[in-house]
């Protein structure tokens, strides 16, 4: 009987019960079989547990960020892979939030640090303290981190930016950034330009067009030509993330210098009862994939969520080359 379990083991107990510090009875004896531990060359033929081997690791290559400054503090958060020079999307759904973990741990440690750009120019470092909330939710999920910054005297005022990691940044040279002031001449352009394109677009006017006008920024892309302005109308909307009736649109215009006028370059119109809301704002510019032309990133804002697009300049025309899956129509 012994050798039939012989490859188990015999545990023997002795139970006594006591009725004071010295005097001990005889209580009897308790006995159960355990099985042997697995040896070591079972235990690795079997599959590993979930626990063990944990979630696969997803590849991801440079990232382009965005920031939003809070005096000498900041929180960036990723707006895009990298893909030789392109921007590429994030997954959605758990594979979100699983890359989003990396990068925190990977990207975003305490310590590291980013460069810092402002319309186009490098203009100092962001160094990680450590994770952060985003704020309104970005789809599809992304990191965000704290930190502090370091800023050239000519970009004090800078509230938003974009970064790029060292290793990306070494042939920009510090420098050259110099703000774009808003002229009365940019400001009547702004309103023209919005004008005419909702008499293109046959869209629904406002009572007062100026009512509507949400942002109004000025850009410069080149010192060959003179400053810009881009500016968001939004009506019967706010420039956040809420949700919007169907009436509402949103509009944004680009209008550069040609001659002595200025001239409409881009317009984004996006109506809520066709489309869904996607409001855009004018966020910054950089050259990110070196071809020596500007590209300009867009923040977008939702019904529940935000998110980013990008454009670019092909053959002298502005279109988006780049937008997060979720802001898209069906998305």
């Amino acid at each position: 009987m012994i050798g039939r379990f012989s490859r188990w083991f015999l545990i023997v107990g002795i139970v006594t019960a006591t009725s004071g510090c010295d005097n001990v009875s005889w209580g009897g004896m308790s006995v159960k079989l355990e099985p042997p531990p697995p040896d070591s060359a079972s235990a690795s033929e079997g599959p590993e547990s979930e626990a063990e081997s944990g979630p696969e690791t997803i590849e991801y290559g440079p990232l382009l960020y965005a920031g939003f400054r809070d005096g000498d503090t900041a929180v960036v958060v990723p707006v895009a892979q990298l893909d030789e020079g392109r921007l590429r999307p994030f997954p959605h759904g758990e594979a979100a939030n699983q890359l989003a973990s990396q990068i925190l741990e990977e990207r975003l440690r305490r310590g590291e640090e980013l460069v810092l750009f402002h319309h186009g120019s490098r203009i100092g470092t962001f160094f990680v303290t450590g994770p952060a909330d985003a704020g309104t939710a970005y789809c599809p999920r992304r990191a965000a981190a704290a930190g502090h910054i370091e800023l050239i005297p000519s970009a004090l005022e800078a509230q938003r930016f974009l970064a790029l990691e060292k290793g990306l940044a070494t042939d920009w040279s510090t420098g050259g950034f110099a703000p774009i002031p808003l002229a009365r001449a940019q400001r009547n352009a702004a309103h023209n330009l919005a004008a005419e394109a909702l008499n293109e677009l046959r869209a629904q006017w406002p009572a007062a067009l100026q009512d509507i006008r949400q942002d109004l920024q000025g850009f410069q892309f080149s010192e060959s030509q003179g400053p810009g302005v881009v500016a968001s109308f939004m009506f019967r909307d706010q420039l956040d993330v809420q949700p919007a009736p169907e009436t509402a649109y949103s509009l944004l215009i680009f209008g550069e210098p040609s001659g002595n006028r200025f001239q409409r370059t881009f317009t984004w119109y996006r109506r809520v009862g066709e489309e869904g809301k996607g409001a855009p704002r004018f966020f910054s510019w950089l050259d990110w994939d070196r071809d020596g032309s500007d590209e300009v990133l867009l923040e977008v804002f939702g019904s529940e969520s935000r998110w980013w697009a990008a454009l670019d300049r092909e053959d002298g025309i502005w279109t988006v080359v780049f937008q997060d899956p979720c802001g898209t129509p069906e998305g």
